[in-house]
């Protein structure tokens, strides 16, 4: 008789913590950062819907938004992140930034 010892690691659900990101000033540098949790990291991020302000960027793997708005505006979208687990898991978010007017 043989006994072996398993262990199994189950993931939580992934999903998007960030539900609000801070306004922003035409111009003027803009950083943040969109979180998750659960599912297995690292995560790559990504937009599936909508668009951020001209002038910012999500990075793929980091979730940071970044760069210098240069349209004042109200602008909605929808990021993902999915994580490196097999099978891979998805969440979504829909999001938006204020840019006012300096």
């Amino acid at each position: 008789q043989t006994t072996r010892m398993f262990r199994i690691n189950i993931a939580r659900p992934l999903s998007v913590m960030t539900t609000t990101l801070p306004g922003g000033t035409q111009g003027s540098a803009y950083s943040t950062t969109v979180q998750a949790t659960g599912g297995q990291a690292p995560y790559a991020w990504s937009i599936i819907s909508g668009a951020l302000p001209p002038g910012l960027s999500l990075s793929a793997t980091s979730g940071s938004i970044t760069g210098t708005p240069s349209t004042a505006g109200t602008y909605s979208f929808t990021v993902r992140a999915t994580d490196s687990g097999a099978p891979q898991q998805q969440a979504t978010q829909m999001l938006s930034i204020q840019i006012s007017s300096p």
